[in-house]
């Protein structure tokens, strides 16, 4: 039975060694966790007990463990990481690398300033004086990578494009730790303890570090940047939408001036035709004048403003091209989605199915557009005759018929399910297109 003291002295040790990381690692994803404070709190809990438990094992069981333990206590961490984050593979990947280059770096210089500061006690495993260094380190490296996390990094992994940025980001901190794995597992000369009190060694896997965070912070910052134009492009074209339908208003509104302007000359012929008793040319000029009167087209779609307001624009556009355009929806005025994402979404779909019906050779080109609320659930679909075939880029992305390179639209559209934690579904069959789309309300989750 080894000392009391000891066996704190490895608790403590455990527990520098992986609390403080993990808090880090889940703090850019604390709004999206699977499970509640509560059983996250208990899987932490339990998660620790293990890592005292492996560090007991390395410690006062005959042999090196270290390699082992470590390998072990990696495994663990990433199956809880991977389990309790609910966000795309790669964010979280890249998240979990990120941060065990990190507590490597903090637990090698923790050794290596041990030796410099206490060299009788280094030799030994996990004594006070690793665990001081190793708090003081931790102190240090915290401030700038905090300010990192908060202010660059959780913004970048909260944005939800669609995920494919981080899809191969993964790839730049492997690739660090494997180097750093190399370096101090991978002699066979040497211990890893005897690699660590190598003060060379703990700069270069500073420099390492440092060289690794500022890629990071170079690739977080091209994430926020590419979102950022998504967002503009979706606010152009959520501007354009508008404008289009102020300029359609605006000439529902002229052609009503001018039919209550010439209603005046339209009674004195009335009357003429009645007084000279010409009731058959009156039916038919009555019959000619209402076919001459502006189309009442500003209907009630919905009761959603946004939505209502796009499907009147396209209504108009429909009609002018001799599509035939069914519209079934059932949306409330309000709703979880915002009305610049339902401008988005709405905008997007139809105006590629519009575009898809022009250039149809067919005789009876239709839209059929249908959107409800399903329990806590948007539902929207956009159906179009459709004869083409799908075109897709190495990417999975599909490739865009009235520009070239991938459909912002539908990158667009596709951004905003997975922001509502939904998904975007896009398929030909039997010469019609389909288009789905269902957003969840994040808060009932």
């Amino acid at each position: 039975m080894p000392p009391i003291y000891r066996i704190m002295e490895v608790i403590i040790y455990s527990l520098l060694n992986f609390f403080p990381f993990l808090i880090l690692a889940l703090y850019p994803f604390r709004h999206s966790l699977r499970f509640s404070r509560v059983i996250t709190g208990a899987l932490i809990g339990l998660l620790s007990i293990i890592q005292i438990l492996l560090g007991t094992w390395v410690s006062f069981v005959p042999g090196d463990h270290a390699a082992t333990a470590s390998a072990v206590s990696t495994i663990l961490y990433a199956a809880f990481y991977f389990l309790a984050v609910r966000k795309h593979f790669g964010k979280t990947l890249f998240t979990l690398l990120m941060i065990s280059n990190l507590a490597n770096l903090a637990v090698i210089s923790a050794k290596c300033l041990e030796g410099l500061f206490f060299p009788a006690l280094a030799a030994q495993d996990y004594r006070w004086s690793f665990s001081l260094m190793l708090f003081a380190v931790e102190v240090v490296l915290s401030i700038p990578v905090f300010l990192y996390m908060r202010s660059v990094f959780t913004p970048a992994v909260e944005k939800e494009p669609s995920g494919f940025e981080w899809r191969y980001l993964w790839l730049i901190p492997v690739t660090f730790y494997l180097m750093w794995y190399y370096v101090f597992y991978g002699s066979v000369s040497h211990s890893s303890l005897e690699i660590a009190l190598q003060p060379k060694n703990a700069l270069f896997l500073l420099v390492i570090n440092v060289g690794a965070f500022l890629i990071y912070y170079v690739v977080t910052r091209l994430v926020l940047e590419q979102n950022k134009t998504l967002e503009l492009q979706e606010k152009n074209h959520q501007l354009t939408m508008q404008s289009l339908q102020y300029e359609n208003l605006q000439e529902k509104i002229t052609d009503a001036r001018r039919a209550k302007h010439d209603v005046r000359h339209h009674i004195a012929l009335i009357q003429e035709y009645l007084a000279d008793g010409k009731l058959d040319a009156l039916h038919d000029y009555l019959r000619r004048y209402a076919q001459s009167l502006p189309d009442d087209s500003l209907v009630r779609f919905c009761e959603n403003a946004a939505a209502n307001a796009i499907l009147l624009y396209f209504a108009q556009l429909a009609k002018d091209n001799n599509i035939n355009y069914v519209v079934k929806v059932s949306i409330p005025k309000d709703i979880f989605v915002s009305d610049t994402d339902i401008s988005v979404l709405f905008g997007n779909l139809i105006e590629n199915a519009l575009e898809a019906c022009r250039h149809e050779s067919g005789n009876d080109p239709e839209i059929q557009i249908r959107a409800s609320m399903t329990g806590n659930s948007f539902c929207l679909t956009v159906d179009n005759t459709f004869s083409g075939k799908l075109r897709y880029a190495n990417d999975g992305k599909l490739i865009s018929t009235k520009h070239k390179g991938s459909g912002l639209g539908t990158q667009s559209v596709n951004s905003i399910a997975t922001h509502y934690n939904g998904v975007c579904h896009l398929e030909v069959k039997n010469g019609m297109f389909y288009a789905s789309v269902m957003c969840n309300n994040k808060e009932t989750y």
